[in-house]
């Protein structure tokens, strides 16, 4: 409902601001209208515009974008009214949002609604008498979620701020290493300097020698003769010094860091583990490869198994890392009570289905009123229709298998393939169970992973 205060719709209060409206009749009214239209229309909803400020004001009409039609019919797969544009098989313009929904009549859902209203009066007048304990609690509980919430992220900051602080450490340490060996490789840090001087000095000393050669009898000059000498060897000296340290040198570029000494995918394989580091991971359904944590998928199917949420999961089969035959699957996942199997095809739809019955390998149907199965891709569970009907099938030459969905013999020995029976010959046992996967029809598909888990309660 529109919180802007409206104006009385009668023409002679229309300064006066309204304090309740009439979808019926599609007016708002001031005090004075009010007591006006209670006495002579009393069998009309009249919405007090001060005490109804949180609920939506229902006008009788599709809120749908563009349709603006009388609400004449009832989702039952949404729980909603919807009018008949909502229903067209013409799927635009914004026209047809529950043309595949399960829709029926208003009056034809009367009666349960009656059913379920007088239920829910109940529920109410009970919560009403401990509503402010359950906003205590509920404050609690979300002050201690918070807590909890700041304590993690300031532990993660510790653990990746220490992880930081080793890194740079080491970091400091190979690089004051390398300072060293470079230090402890060079005899002389001038040495290019040296080089750079040394044609200008060769060429002056080879002159002196020359020079000295036709003057060496030459007794007044000896002791200048003898130093131009010293000074020609010390030039040889420094010339077979920058030889050896070029020779030297070259076998510096052996010299290497230890990481170049790794296998390219070891190196790979260490940088995904740091990419990966500190994966955040949800109680239920640990390092699922099928969820992948995601929460709307845990969520959901905590949800259809306990709506309490109550329940333990403990992976007891993994195909790829178990193997994909039926063999495997009865050694792991025989006799352990409830269990709930995730299959991923190579499409990427996410399928699967629940049970608290035991598998086993005894080639028979089995009943129970708990199994259904589910399409987390079309983030819905489909329910047994019926009570007292087949619910899995197990034996020694099959995987798990639910009516339609699983892993049948059919000549194969394992679950690289699924299976998805879109025909039941024997009448539906499960609802809406052709909308399972994506191409209705396809009745092989290739499968990337599949994971069981244990139930517990």
């Amino acid at each position: 409902m529109e919180n802007q205060i409206k104006k009385c719709s009668s023409k002679s209060h229309q300064n006066i601001d309204s304090t309740s409206y009439c979808p019926e009749c599609k007016v708002y009214m001031c005090n004075k209208c009010e007591n006006f239209h209670s006495q002579l229309l009393q069998f009309h909803h009249q919405y007090n515009l001060n005490k109804n400020i949180y609920e939506e004001m229902f006008t009788g009409l599709c809120n749908e974008e563009k349709h603006n039609d009388q609400l004449e019919f009832f989702c039952k797969d949404h729980n909603i009214l919807c009018c008949g544009l909502c229903l067209c098989k013409l799927k635009k313009k914004g026209k047809g949002q529950h043309s595949e929904c399960n829709v029926c009549a208003i009056e034809d859902i009367k009666e349960d609604k009656k059913n379920n209203l007088e239920k829910n009066i109940k529920i109410l007048e009970e919560a009403s008498i401990s509503l402010e304990k359950l906003i205590s609690d509920l404050k609690t509980i979300i002050e201690q979620v918070n807590e909890n919430k700041e304590k993690l992220k300031l532990n993660i900051q510790k653990i990746f701020t220490t992880i930081r602080n080793t890194l740079n450490q080491r970091e400091d340490e190979i690089l004051l290493e390398v300072d060293k060996k470079y230090i402890d490789f060079y005899f002389d840090d001038d040495i290019l300097k040296k080089v750079e001087k040394l044609p200008k000095r060769i060429k002056l000393s080879l002159e002196n020698g020359k020079k000295i050669n036709k003057e060496w009898n030459n007794e007044d000059k000896l002791n200048l003769l003898i130093n131009d000498c010293i000074n020609i060897e010390d030039c040889i000296k420094e010339l077979n010094l920058i030889n050896e340290a070029k020779n030297k040198y070259k076998k510096f570029k052996d010299i290497k860091f230890n990481f170049d000494l790794l296998e390219e995918n070891e190196i790979n394989k260490f940088l995904e583990n740091i990419k990966i580091l500190g994966k955040l991971e949800d109680e239920y359904f640990n390092n699922s490869l099928v969820l992948e944590n995601n929460y709307k998928y845990i969520n959901n199917l905590l949800t259809w198994i306990n709506p309490n949420k109550n329940i333990t999961t403990k992976l007891l089969y993994r195909k790829s890392i178990d193997g994909d035959s039926y063999d495997i699957f009865h050694k792991l996942c025989d006799n352990q009570g409830a269990t709930l199997v995730l299959i991923k095809s190579n499409e990427g739809f996410i399928i699967g289905g629940y049970t608290s019955l035991d598998w086993d390998n005894h080639s028979n149907w089995k009943k129970d009123n708990d199994t259904f199965l589910f399409s987390l891709t079309n983030d819905k569970k489909y329910k047994k229709i019926k009570s007292n009907i087949d619910s899995i099938y197990c034996g020694k030459e099959q995987g798990p298998w639910f009516p339609y969905i699983g892993f049948r013999g059919q000549g194969k020995k394992n679950m690289s393939q699924g299976e998805f029976l879109f025909r039941d010959l024997k009448g539906s046992y499960f609802e809406d169970y052709n909308k399972i996967i994506p191409n209705n029809g396809d009745k092989y598909f290739d499968v990337e992973e599949v994971e069981i888990y244990k139930i517990s309660y």
